[in-house]
């Protein structure tokens, strides 16, 4: 039996026997971690909050063969304002399944937990629209998924495009007005924040917010996800850019 200590995000729990939870954790070293708390569901066990979806920390694990089980945890952060909030939480959620249906144990992927505790961070204390939030971690995701889509040049022809175009999710980004699509159209600028967005520090999407087009590059951002990830079951919606809802 070994012992071993990892930066992690708790993505999922379930209860299991009477006092434990399986918990799956994800590790910037080492990727998805199934693993036991063994009596955390006690009132007085040290692991009771550790095992949270969304709770991040320094995670002591015990790993024998192929299964772990958590021993300690130091938490971080428990992003405890965004449960207090409906649909902050809904849009929390959504990421925490979407990083489930990606990442898979024993594949690192440190640039992707960094850019998952800025968003949550974001998202629990700041003031933006949970919309934009949501947008930004999306374009950030399928970049560091390498799915993002490509918004510079036709998809179908391979033109250079610099004004509006058509954007089709299943050929995987835009299409010239002179190439056949039944796609909806995109604005040039919605189009640039599309492919801008994914190549830009992850903490400057805050620069979106006085943009018209986000919520219009959003939507369609959205559906390219959806289809990608077969997220539609959990995806939260986006408002329109006309919405009436305050900011």
């Amino acid at each position: 039996m070994a012992s071993l200590t990892t930066p992690a995000l708790v993505l999922r729990r379930s209860d299991y026997g009477d006092y434990d939870r399986m918990v799956t954790l994800f590790s910037p070293e080492m990727g998805r971690v199934d693993a036991i708390a063994r009596g955390c569901r006690r009132p007085k066990s040290p692991l009771v909050n550790a095992v949270e979806p969304f709770t991040s920390g320094e995670y002591q694990l015990y790993a024998h063969k192929d299964r772990f089980s958590i021993e300690h945890c130091q938490i971080s952060d428990s992003y405890y304002e965004l449960r207090a909030d409906y649909d902050r939480l809904c849009h929390g959620v959504y990421w925490l399944r979407l990083l489930g249906t990606s990442i898979l144990p024993d594949s690192p992927a440190p640039d992707l937990f960094i850019v998952t505790l800025r968003a949550l961070a974001h998202l629990n204390y700041g003031e933006l629209r949970p919309e934009l939030v949501t947008f930004a971690f999306e374009m950030h995701f399928m970049r560091l998924n390498g799915l993002s889509p490509r918004m510079d040049a036709c998809v179908r022809c391979g033109r250079p495009i610099d004004g509006d175009a058509r954007f089709d999710p299943e050929l995987g980004g835009a299409v010239c007005m002179n190439c056949r699509c039944d796609g909806p159209v995109i604005s040039n600028g919605a189009r640039r924040i599309l492919m801008k967005l994914p190549r830009t520090p992850f903490d400057k999407f805050q620069l979106l917010a006085d943009r018209p087009e986000w919520p219009e590059a959003a939507r369609l951002c959205r559906s390219y996800v959806n289809l990608r990830m077969n997220m539609d079951r959990f995806a939260p919606k986006l408002y329109a850019p006309d919405s009436d809802r305050p900011a």
